[in-house]
């Protein structure tokens, strides 16, 4: 005879970047011990690998988590944490500078709760994904979100590079298009010397204004404000990413 099976409760987020409702169910122990045996080979690459995997196992929808820009991944698996464990997290602050607001030593530890379902991804209001580089021939570049299979992958490509290459890798692929007044030029109809030429030929001006689009891109952050329990001292931290909320 087969054992009874249970109902579990489904849930339903916004993906930050498109706004498309997807529903989920919380992950289980089997999806807790991907994440545990990821997290015990304290390699960034396999827990990005098992996340991936716990969101495609949670999701009803039908959704590819690989194809999902970065931030969305890690706002989905916050909020699968939020209904699979707890919707709080215990955090233990200290003044970042090791001194208060009346510039006082102190280095106490205050214990703070976070709530996770407060944190949310933020957008800058100047950030854009078209960029254009020359007005006078209109020659510009769209630019897609790195997904996870692109961290995992450039994670591995990274090493032994310099930080130059290793942001020139970046630009090149997230390149959805290169435009200019007349044509579109897909990525893949491109090789990828040609990519890097295109790239390394640009002015110092033009290369940072595609630099700004990861800086200012979407991310999942919260401020936390706290009250220092030694000195009482007010103070504040940003905290960006799922490595600085749960320490992956």
């Amino acid at each position: 005879m087969a054992l009874p099976k249970f109902n579990n409760p489904i849930f339903e987020l916004t993906l930050p970047s498109t706004g498309q409702p997807i529903k989920y169910r919380p992950f289980l122990v089997k999806e807790q011990k991907i994440l545990l045996l990821a997290l015990e080979g304290n390699d960034q690459k396999d827990v990005l690998t098992a996340i991936k995997q716990i969101v495609g196992n949670c999701a009803i929808d039908d959704i590819d988590p690989s194809k999902l820009a970065l931030f969305d991944l890690e706002y989905f698996f916050m909020r699968l944490r939020a209904k699979s464990i707890g919707e709080t997290i215990d955090l233990r602050l200290r003044h970042p500078t090791g001194f208060n607001s009346n510039n006082e030593e102190c280095e106490h530890m205050t214990p703070v709760t976070l709530p996770l379902l407060d944190v949310e991804v933020q957008k800058t209001d100047e950030h854009t994904d078209k960029i254009i580089l020359d007005e006078e021939t209109g020659i510009g570049i769209k630019l897609k979100y790195p997904n996870v299979d692109m961290a995992i992958a450039s994670s591995k490509a990274n090493e032994g590079k310099s930080q130059m290459d290793i942001a020139t890798d970046a630009i090149i692929n997230s390149i959805e298009y290169i435009f200019d007044k007349e044509n579109v030029y897909k990525k893949e109809d491109s090789t990828k010397k040609e990519l890097v030429d295109f790239i390394e030929n640009l002015s110092q001006d033009q290369y940072v204004q595609l630099t700004k689009f990861f800086e200012s891109m979407p991310k999942l952050k919260h401020k936390v404000e706290w009250t220092c329990g030694k000195c009482g001292c007010r103070d504040e931290v940003t905290m960006e990413g799922l490595a600085n909320f749960f320490g992956f």
